[in-house]
């Protein structure tokens, strides 16, 4: 009896299911709502009015959203409600101030509110500064 292929395929597997443990990390397909929500849609006549971002800037963003809460990150920290906001996206604000065609600074600020949480005292250090090049590279964070 050949054991090898059944081997390979079992080693095959394995290393799989360790593919996030090396940083791999497949994307979520965007939920999408049912029908009968989607349909009391009404879609503006313009987009003028709309926060506008260039490509590059639209690229900065995601780099600095991706090295500042990753999606694979798990909440940390004593407080879990706390650790449970601070980890979700939605929790931020962001700010992309484009100084040239070559460098974009990104700012995140979390609003604790949209958690239902209110503090007695500020958190310190709960957001971030990054500065992005137009190669999408992180040059600096604050």
């Amino acid at each position: 009896m050949k054991t090898t292929p059944l081997i390979a395929l079992l080693c095959g597997a394995s290393l799989l299911s360790g593919c996030s443990l090396l940083g791999y990390h497949k994307p979520q397909k965007a939920e999408r709502a049912p029908p009968e929500e989607a349909s009391k849609v009404t879609f503006p006549d313009s987009m003028e009015q709309g926060i506008h971002l260039d490509g590059p800037a639209m690229a900065a963003l995601e780099v600095a959203m991706n090295a500042f809460l990753p999606p694979d990150r798990k909440p940390d920290a004593r407080d879990e409600p706390l650790a449970r906001c601070l980890a979700r996206r939605d929790t931020y604000d962001a700010s992309v101030l484009k100084e040239n065609d070559d460098l974009y600074f990104v700012s995140f600020l979390p609003r604790l509110s949209r958690c239902g949480i209110e503090l007695e005292t500020p958190l310190m250090d709960a957001g971030a500064v990054y500065a992005i090049d137009a190669r999408g590279r992180i040059l600096a964070e604050l």
